[in-house]
């Protein structure tokens, strides 16, 4: 069975003057658990100017003080939070969302509002969005870190995925170990919900009659402010051990926007140049959380790939492998910078190769907003902290 996924991208810029603006930060949790809430959206009411929260549910952006923050999240309630003064850290404290399971929406209700969001798509693929995004990657061999990659991209992409991209700035630091991944942002690039080439009876996630491959269920109705998002849960009807499919979708069920999705999948296989090697028990988890626009495309906020999977040695135990991936989109507008020119998303640049041929610039990731956004974890850069490591980003 052939499935296709999606990236698409919007985080609003700035459009005061940067001498009218003040670093804002702070810090978002659970009001109930205290836990935080990682990639919550941070909007500047009645501006375009907005940012995302890191996996420690982080937040910095600039803007005009005083101003409200509009922060949101699917899981949780909206909340609007006055900023007086840019002095001390914010902390938000959001509701989660109460989640109903209607007994009276049952039959075909859901493969018809999947429909629907697939016309939604199809009718705003020319939509197309142009602006940056920031990758990072991380390798783990038995739980050691052993090869790290960030880029920062030139992104075009349009409500079926990402239609290409731009290396603008890459770093990269990796130590001698068994095997590497030098183009795993091919799953974020490559991969689209549907193609706008195929006809309807295609086997796509996103579908008219997705009914008829894909077993649905109901999870839970939320209501987010005035959205009616509906939960949708997903499984392969023809799964085997090879190829199986399950996952979740939310739906506005107004505007029929796709605004999360999440799928785990053995069908995405890997392949090594040792002919020795052979990946078992591959599982492939992606999650895209989407932010709703009246009227048009629904546009990507941040896209997450988690690979894991067994190496088979001979004569050796099997070797745990962990690779995971997150990208943030941000800076999005409607026309093409016209000085870039977009390597296509499919068979374009290749990852490593694209960053040793990058002229290294230590002074743009010092003072890039959104890598210090998201600061890399302690742990992963002290495995680096020994003999044969190497790279960009271990250069004084």
């Amino acid at each position: 069975m052939k499935y296709f996924l999606l990236a698409t991208l919007l985080l609003g810029a700035g459009l005061l003057p940067a001498a009218a603006q003040q670093r804002i930060t702070g810090k978002i949790l659970d009001a109930v658990t205290g836990q935080p809430v990682p990639y919550a959206s941070v909007l500047v009411l009645g501006t375009t100017t907005g940012t995302t929260s890191n996996a420690e549910g982080e937040f910095e952006l600039k803007a005009a003080v005083p101003a409200r923050l509009v922060v949101s999240e699917l899981g949780h309630q909206r909340d609007t939070v006055a900023v007086t003064a840019a002095t001390a850290p914010l902390l938000v404290r959001l509701q989660p969302s109460s989640v109903q399971l209607p007994e009276v929406r049952v039959g075909s209700y859901l493969s018809e509002l999947i429909a629907q969001a697939y016309r939604q798509l199809r009718a705003t693929h020319d939509q197309k969005q142009y602006g940056q995004a920031f990758y990072r990657q991380v390798t783990r061999l038995e739980g050691d870190a052993t090869e790290v990659q960030e880029m920062v991209w030139e992104a075009a992409t349009s409500s079926a995925g990402v239609e290409g991209t731009a290396l603008a700035q890459a770093r990269f630091a990796k130590k001698k170990a068994l095997l590497s991944f030098n183009n795993f942002s091919a799953y974020t690039k490559q991969y689209v919900i549907f193609n706008p080439q195929d006809d309807s009876t295609q086997k796509s996630l996103i579908g008219l009659h997705t009914d008829q491959y894909l077993s649905l269920k109901l999870l839970g109705v939320t209501q987010n402010g005035p959205q009616q998002l509906v939960e949708i849960g997903f499984v392969s009807k023809e799964e085997s051990t090879n190829r199986r499919a399950r996952g979740s979708m939310v739906i506005d069920e107004t505007t029929h926007q796709l605004l999360r999705l999440r799928l785990e999948t053995t069908g995405m296989k890997t392949k090594s140049n040792n002919p020795t090697f052979k990946f078992k028990d591959e599982v492939t988890q992606l999650e895209w959380v989407f932010q709703p626009r009246p009227g048009g495309a629904a546009t990507l906020d941040y896209l997450k790939v988690d690979y894991s999977a067994n190496l088979g040695r001979m004569m050796k135990p099997d070797l745990p492998i962990r690779v995971a991936s997150f990208a943030y989109f941000y800076n999005g507008r409607p026309t093409p910078n016209a000085s870039v020119t977009y390597a296509p998303a499919k068979n374009g640049e290749i990852d490593l190769a694209a960053i040793k041929k990058t002229t290294y610039n230590p002074v743009f990731w010092q003072n890039n907003a959104v890598v210090k956004r998201t600061p890399l974890e302690d742990q992963v850069m002290k495995s680096f902290e020994q003999k044969g490591a190497f790279g960009t980003m271990l250069t004084p």
